[in-house]
């Protein structure tokens, strides 16, 4: 028995008895048209309701949708006027000018090399601790060992305030780590959350081993550094303290003060500039990294700067300084 031919003759059955359900269908609405409508002397009705749909549709069969194309807008970008500097007359190797405003690089040597960031390292630890959002008025007790710096010592006791300004106007190492210990987290945790914060941002070349920076291995790029600059601006507990000349740190404990300097040397104007605004900066220094700096400054427009491994601790601040004066004389901004 085929059992395919009487699945045929069911299913040509069925197309017959719906063919004859869609007329039975077209006559009873076109019936209540009829009714509705008087054709007999109004051909314009007729052709408004039974035949204007179908022409519209046969109009369309085949054509393509004409799209008009979207408009480009130039972006306002700054325009170099003349050549581009020569970065071999810098002993950074690494550095960068950034636009704020439009995020153009104005200036660029090795920016994406890996390089050790030494004390630059502490404005991640300066996020993530903003991040746990401590209380600054309590106290806590000074760890690590003497050899990481002589600004405080070990079981000196000081509010999470003085200690944060210690770590970002004078680069205290000993408050860093004191900082970092007393949110309670194991350090293990506070550097894995460093290494998660640097991948949210974007920092792809970045990687932390310790909140202070004293370890080769936090290593960074310039166009990375100049991602995190940009972030710890945003935050007015930052830029204040990096835009803290100076403070004085009294030890209970051994009923002494000791005076900080900070150690941006332009912000001191102990490196002569003429720059309009100085917007905060960080430096960082261990022998394996050389003389690194990061800073943000204006003359009309904001730049963001960095400079790593420069040949000597004044020679930072100078090509820094010189590097931003350049951009800014040599870009139009429209």
């Amino acid at each position: 028995m085929n059992f395919l031919e009487v699945e045929v003759a069911r299913d040509k059955s069925s197309i017959w008895r719906g063919a004859l359900a869609v007329f039975v269908i077209v006559l009873a609405v076109g019936g209540f048209v009829v009714q509705k409508v008087d054709f007999s002397n109004d051909h314009t009705a007729f052709n408004k309701i039974l035949l204007q749909p179908l022409q519209n549709v046969s109009d369309k069969i085949g054509g393509d949708i004409v799209v008009e194309p979207p408009e480009v807008v130039r972006p306002n970008l700054p325009e170099l006027v003349g050549g581009m500097l020569d970065s071999s007359q810098f002993s950074a190797h690494s550095m960068i000018v950034k636009d704020v405003q439009t995020g153009m690089v104005l200036f660029k040597k090795a920016e994406y090399d890996q390089w050790p960031i030494a004390s630059i390292t502490k404005l991640m630890s300066a996020l993530i601790l903003l991040e746990k959002n401590p209380d600054w008025a309590t106290s806590t007790v000074v760890v690590g060992l003497d050899s990481m710096g002589t600004h405080m010592y070990a079981g000196d006791v000081y509010t999470l305030d003085e200690l944060w300004l210690s770590a970002l106007v004078a680069s205290s190492n000993k408050a860093i780590l004191t900082l970092a210990h007393a949110l309670g987290w194991p350090l293990e945790a506070f550097v894995e959350r460093m290494n998660q914060k640097a991948l949210e941002l974007g920092m792809t070349d970045t990687h932390f081993t310790d909140p202070t920076g004293l370890d080769d291995t936090n290593v960074s790029s310039a166009s990375d550094i100049v991602i995190l600059l940009n972030e710890v601006l945003k935050h007015d507990k930052i830029q204040t303290a990096l835009l803290t000349k100076e403070h004085d740190l009294y030890s209970q404990q051994r009923q002494k003060s000791h005076h900080m300097w900070n150690t941006d040397w332009l912000l001191l104007g102990w490196v002569e500039h003429d720059f309009e605004r100085f917007y905060g900066g960080k430096t960082g220094f261990i022998n394996a990294s050389g003389y690194n700096f990061s800073m943000r400054v204006g003359n009309g427009h904001l730049v963001d700067v960095v400079v790593l491994g420069a040949g000597d601790h004044e020679a930072r601040f100078t090509e820094a300084r010189d590097i931003a004066k350049w951009s800014l004389q040599n870009y139009i901004w429209p």
